[in-house]
This record gives C-alpha cells, structure tokens and sequence, in this order.
C-alpha cells in the first residue's frame, strides 16, 4: 500500500504544480517516445549528439509523471523499454569492441525486474 499512496502524492503534487501540470497529460506519449529515441540513440551509427541527454532528462521526468497516474501496464512499458536501451548497449558492447559491459547488465536486470513487478502490479489491479 505505500507505493500507491507515493503515486498519489506525485499525481497531487504534479496536478497543484503550474508549471508540470499541462505536461502531465503528455506523460505516457512523452515517456515512450523518449524511450524510443533512447533505443535508436543506442544504435551504431546513429547520433543525436546532445540532444540524448535531454531526451534522458525528459524521459525520467515524464517516467515520473506516469507513476502519478498509477497505470502500472504502461509504467512496465516504459521500464522494458528501458531495459531494452542497456540491453542494445550492452550487445554493442559485445559485438563491436569486444568488451562485457557490467553497468549495462545491472540495468538490464533491475529495468527489467521492475518492468516485470509493475507489470504483475498491473495484473493484480
């Protein structure tokens, strides 16, 4: 029970903020399209330059903004998506320099752990 009554202090705190509440509508489209370019950003040969740390910003912002909405199937989208980014990290990594990325397997495995508890969230509700 404390994690929905954190997503119901965002969701307040997002709804009274002036500033963040005309975004919060564009939280799901907002996050899910960060996640996308974040996995295209990851891809050998394509570069965003500067414009991937400000994609990143905004996808954990919007990420944010979505857990205020308790729409936990959406919520493990967004987190598989996320640990779809670290796993083409990581086969990069393997593939093209020939090296073992540990960094990228932890975030493969606590993204998607956490993809997969909102989603079994998103089963019992």
């Amino acid at each position: 029970m404390g994690f929905e009554n954190v997503c119901k202090s965002l969701n307040v705190y997002f709804s009274n903020n002036k500033i963040l509440a005309p975004l919060q509508v564009f939280a799901l489209p907002g996050t899910m399209v960060c996640a996308a370019l974040l996995i295209i950003s990851s891809i050998p040969g394509v570069s965003l330059g500067w414009f991937v740390s400000i994609v990143s910003v905004l996808f954990y912002l919007f990420f944010i903004m979505l857990l205020g909405t308790e729409n936990f199937l959406m919520i493990a989208v967004a987190l598989g998506l996320k640990a779809g980014e670290s796993l083409v990290d990581e086969l990069v990594d393997i593939f093209k320099y020939n090296f073992f990325s540990w960094s990228a397997l932890v975030y493969i495995v606590v993204f998607g752990f956490l993809a997969y508890l909102a989603y079994m969230k998103s089963i019992q509700k």
